[in-house]
């Protein structure tokens, strides 16, 4: 019951879709499928001599 209840509370679906209309299959990759907030930095996008610089002050510091 409580799987049911999590489908019809989550996918915003009736019972009878959940129980009867639509198979567990399809609702598991439904639920998978959903999308969900996401919550991090922002990545910034930067050029392949600023990467090549930060890696070469990173072995430097290693190396000391």
């Amino acid at each position: 019951m409580g799987q049911i209840a999590t489908f019809c509370e989550s996918l915003h679906l009736s019972y009878k879709e959940v129980f009867e209309e639509i198979p567990y299959r399809n609702l598991v990759i439904m639920a998978k499928d959903k999308l969900h907030t996401c919550y991090g930095s922002v990545v910034k996008k930067i050029s392949g001599k600023e990467m090549m610089a930060r890696r070469m002050e990173g072995r430097k510091r290693k190396d000391e």
